[in-house]
């Protein structure tokens, strides 16, 4: 009896040594499974690492945005006023050269008045002219006869 219990010891030792065998196979796989999901754990720390910084990237653009959707406000008020004072510029342009019309019909008059005086003083100074030829002749005629008076007299 004696030996029975020793081999169904024996037997239970071994058993118990399959199943701590078994045990340590699971320990090891559970170790494995550990060490993955360790593993997993840190990638997904990676993924979350970078997605707080895609977040930041993302509310740097926004921010840029921003930033131009103010800018682009400040042009769009700059482009109204320039319209305003293009459209002032434009009435301005308008009024001068109404102005300039009527400024460049009353300097036509005056100077249709002006060459009509220079027409008249011409034909007057042509006039004087040829009262001018006239006369001279009738001068050199005298200063002949003058002279020949004079060697008559000398004579």
């Amino acid at each position: 009896m004696e030996k029975l219990l020793e081999k169904m010891m024996e037997k239970m030792n071994q058993q118990f040594e399959k199943i701590d065998q078994r045990f340590n196979s699971m320990e090891q796989r559970f170790n494995s499974i550990d060490q993955r999901f360790d593993q997993v754990d840190q990638r997904f720390d990676k993924v979350d690492q970078r997605l707080h910084q895609v977040d930041q990237r993302l509310d740097g653009v926004d921010q840029r945005l921003h930033q131009v959707d103010q800018r682009l406000d400040g042009v769009d008020q700059r482009l109204d006023n320039l319209e305003t004072s293009v459209e002032s510029l434009k009435v301005t342009a308008e009024n001068n050269a109404t102005e300039l019309r009527s400024h460049f019909k009353h300097i036509e008059s005056k100077l249709d008045q002006h060459e009509a005086i220079f027409l008249t003083v011409s034909d007057e100074i042509k006039g004087m002219k040829f009262d001018i030829e006239h006369l001279s002749k009738k001068d050199g005629i005298h200063e002949k006869e003058i002279n020949q008076i004079k060697m008559r007299m000398q004579s």
